[in-house]
């Protein structure tokens, strides 16, 4: 089976070790990355399926990067994750981002099992190609 392949891009890395774990824990391929050019360097080396990052990122914004990202790989599933949303940003992200913008902090298993809706599709679907 497809094991989907997911980006973590956060500044924090409790953040990014605690989604690691979990996520490993339920058979994901994790990377990550601390920033905007690490996460845009990933998303060009590895066939991401799907991209948790903050919305402030210290280069730069998970909106941006969505947006950016979309251009290199249109298929690639994004959950935008803020500390701040009641800020400018935040608002705007959870504006275009509805059911896949999540507040920090969050709970793991209701946030894992989005993930899971999420990427259903797409490793069934690959599960089967092969």
């Amino acid at each position: 089976m497809h094991k989907a392949k997911i980006l973590i891009v956060d500044d924090e890395r409790s953040v990014r070790q605690a989604l690691k774990f979990e996520l490993e824990d339920e058979g994901y391929e994790i990377y990550y990355a601390s920033n905007y050019d690490e996460a845009l360097s990933a998303v060009k080396a590895f066939d991401i399926d799907m991209v948790i990052t903050d919305v402030y990122l210290g280069d730069g914004d998970g909106i941006q990067l969505m947006e950016l990202m979309r251009r290199v790989k249109q298929d690639v599933t994004f959950i935008v994750i803020s500390a701040f949303p009641d800020s400018d940003l935040g608002i705007r992200a959870r504006n275009i981002m509805h059911d896949r913008f999540y507040e920090k902090p969050f709970v793991l298993p209701e946030f894992t099992r989005k993930v899971n809706e999420l990427l259903l599709p797409r490793t069934a679907a690959a599960a089967y190609a092969v």
